[in-house]
């Protein structure tokens, strides 16, 4: 449910949205596909289930999304409340992005989550902006809160882009290129990260229209946070980056594609897949969408996972095989309708 209304000089925006989850086993919520919400980045927040039964198949989420209100002034814009924040300008895999990035398996990626900031916007140039912002973590303390500043312009035809951000005590600064090589769209995004846990994430690709209906991308990342060794996994979600870093990959080197051809004009079929060069896990998710009518739409896909399964060790502890091997191959529908 989405309410907007707004002036000459103002606006406000409020985002409500109900998730009822039905699965066949009770880890099912649980899975990173199936993630509705989180609650990093949020100063207070209303309570994510509304179920009693945490460990009940049948779940019923609620999230409070969108709750801002933004004055247009002469200088620039001033949105203060929950709202998007995105950053970044690879394909795929953005390093810059600490604020809530989905994880690439999760099925819902059509609409951002929006995290509590306030937050000014200043055109720079034609094409140009400046971007400076405080977003509020729990009870709004420094360790869980941040604060950012982006800056882009576009220069000779090729798109720049600097970030610097602070969060749990850690420092990001990074740098993006955005152009064309030839008949291809090239991209570079690399971001550094100083703090109790240093590291380097980076993702450079191309893209490129073999038609007008048919589109190619491959895109390159490094994850300097993950580790080369599968042993480790499960010891690195409890380390920094990923419980504030906004870092999901586990491993270190990926190579992601996808391909997508518009058959008609009312039907898109897509392809898009991702490895873990370090284990030789990954998926491939196939998908089609089909226009029923105006504004009315219907989905389907199939995600196949290849890859070493969960094993038990003698002292009974789960350990990873590989990153993807664990996942069940699914198949996914949805129904949408805008109105």
């Amino acid at each position: 449910v989405m309410l907007e209304t707004s002036t000459d000089k103002a606006a406000f925006q409020l985002h409500y949205e109900l998730s009822p989850l039905f699965v066949s086993r009770s880890i099912g919520s649980d899975l990173q596909s199936f993630k509705i919400v989180g609650d990093d980045y949020r100063f207070s927040d209303i309570e994510s289930s509304l179920t009693n039964d945490a460990s009940s198949k049948k779940q019923l989420y609620q999230n409070l999304d969108r709750f801002n209100v933004q004055w247009q002034l002469d200088s620039g814009d001033l949105t203060i409340g929950r709202q998007a924040i995105s950053f970044g300008g690879a394909r795929f895999i953005n390093p810059t992005d600490v604020f809530l990035p989905f994880d690439i398996r999760t099925f819902n990626t059509e609409y951002r989550t929006g995290v509590d900031a306030i937050r000014f916007q200043k055109p720079w140039g034609d094409l140009g902006e400046v971007d400076v912002g405080i977003v509020l973590g729990a009870d709004g303390k420094r360790d869980n809160s941040a604060a950012f500043v982006q800056v882009s312009s576009n220069m000779a035809g090729k798109d720049y882009g600097f970030a610097y951000i602070e969060y749990a005590r850690q420092s990001l600064i990074s740098l993006s290129l955005q152009t064309e090589i030839s008949s291809m769209g090239f991209w570079f995004e690399g971001a550094f990260v100083d703090g109790d846990v240093d590291h380097f994430r980076g993702s450079t690709g191309l893209d490129y229209a073999f038609s007008e209906n048919t589109l190619g991308m491959i895109e390159y990342h490094y994850n300097g946070a993950g580790s080369g060794n599968a042993d480790r996994y499960f010891s690195l979600l409890d380390s920094l980056p990923y419980r504030r870093g906004g870092v999901f990959l586990l491993g270190e080197s990926y190579l992601l594609s996808s391909f997508s051809f518009r058959a008609t004009p009312l039907l898109l079929l897509a392809m898009q897949a991702i490895v873990n060069l370090d284990d030789a896990s990954g998926y491939t998710s196939l998908s089609v969408e089909y226009n029923i009518a105006e504004n009315f739409y219907i989905d389907f896909a199939a995600y196949f996972f290849v890859g070493d399964d969960l094993t038990i060790t003698p002292l009974l502890t789960p350990m990873l095989g590989s990153e993807y091997g664990a996942n069940p191959h699914m198949l996914y529908s949805s129904i949408r309708w805008y109105f």
